[in-house]
């Protein structure tokens, strides 16, 4: 039972995050779902978090790169298609020799909840790329306080307790 009191925090989040874009229809439940993942894999504290942030933009912002090349470049041509794709997918990779982009997963997750979310936005590469962003840090966002939460409640039964 020890995973119950964060359990009970990312439910109550996670549906309070789902009517928010109900709500509000630019919003995208899955991406933000998709940014919380990430933060728990890169260590579910302040610096996975950071660590998180960090390699969701870079894979985000270089799957909007990638596009935007491919819709200028790549003209339909299925070897070039897959050429661009092996070298994005090195950057993503090396890029985690560098300390703040070290959870390698975090930016393939983030270009993929990029492709993912074209559809979305009608294939408009920018709005996707500003809605993307957006989500994926309230996701982030959301899993730390989804951590916190716990820690806090059981601060306060501490001291009625005491």
């Amino acid at each position: 039972m020890a995973l119950l009191p964060v359990s009970i925090s990312i439910g109550v989040l996670c549906g309070l995050w789902f009517q928010i874009t109900v709500m509000q229809g630019w919003l995208i439940a899955w991406v933000g779902y998709a940014g919380w993942a990430s933060f728990y894999y890169a260590g579910g504290n302040t610096e996975g978090l950071k660590k998180s942030l960090a390699a969701n933009i870079a894979g985000m912002t270089q799957g909007a790169i990638f596009f935007f090349l491919w819709t200028k470049v790549g003209g339909g041509n299925l070897l070039a298609l897959s050429a661009i794709i092996g070298v994005y997918c090195f950057v993503m990779t090396i890029e985690g020799n560098i300390p703040l982009l070290v959870a390698i997963p975090g930016q393939f997750v983030g270009a993929a909840v990029y492709f993912g979310n074209l559809g979305a936005h009608d294939g408009d590469i920018w709005v996707t790329l500003l809605s993307t962003l957006v989500c994926m840090t309230i996701g982030n966002f959301a899993g730390l306080l989804s951590a916190k939460l716990p820690d806090l409640f059981a601060k306060k039964k501490e001291e009625a307790s005491a």
